[in-house]
C-alpha cells in the first residue's frame, strides 16, 4: 500500500518551515530523480545560520504530521 499526505499537511508543513525565525524562503520543490520523498522543500537561510540546528526543528515538523506507523520522507535542499 503506497502512503500519502494529504495536500493540507504539505502545505502546513511548508508554513511551520517557512515560519521558523532562521529561514528566509522555503519552497516546494521536485526531489531529484534517484530521490523518494514525501515533500521536497528548497530553503535559503538567514545568514550565520547552523544549518543542523534548523534541520533539527524541521525534523520535530515533519514527526507532528507523520502518522504512528508512517513517517513522512522529507529531502531539503539548502541554497
Amino acid at each position: 500500500m503506497e502512503k500519502t499526505i494529504e495536500l493540507s499537511n504539505y502545505l502546513k508543513i511548508l508554513e511551520e518551515v517557512n515560519n521558523l525565525p532562521e529561514i528566509e524562503r522555503a519552497e516546494i520543490i521536485e526531489p531529484p530523480e534517484d530521490t523518494e520523498a514525501d515533500i521536497s522543500l528548497r530553503l535559503k537561510l538567514k545568514p550565520n545560520v547552523n544549518k543542523w540546528d534548523v534541520q533539527e526543528k524541521i525534523q520535530k515538523i515533519r514527526w507532528k504530521y507523520s502518522k504512528e506507523y508512517e513517517p513522512i520522507t522529507l529531502y531539503l535542499e539548502f541554497c
